[in-house]
């Protein structure tokens, strides 16, 4: 994909990390991220978008953020 810049919203009490990703191309793309208060802790929904994307690298971008979002629940587990 090449190099990105990744920019957050501002910290919030509302659980919202929502970021944009400026592409290579120019494109940006915003991300919605949030964390949900759950009995057990916390979930973390993370919407996953289409865009400059064909089918394959859809998919690699799927596999990428759920080995993130995998490697961020280890780390909460590892801290609780």
């Amino acid at each position: 994909m090449g190099r990105v810049v990744v920019r957050f919203v501002e910290r919030n009490a509302f659980g919202i990390l929502d970021h944009d990703v400026t592409l290579p191309s120019g494109t940006v793309v915003t991300n919605p991220v949030r964390v949900l208060a759950h009995p057990d802790g916390a979930e973390v929904v993370f919407t996953v978008r289409q865009i400059e994307l064909d089918d394959a690298e859809f998919d690699r971008d799927i596999e990428t953020v759920a080995a993130d979002l995998d490697r961020l629940a280890d780390l909460l587990r590892s801290t609780a």
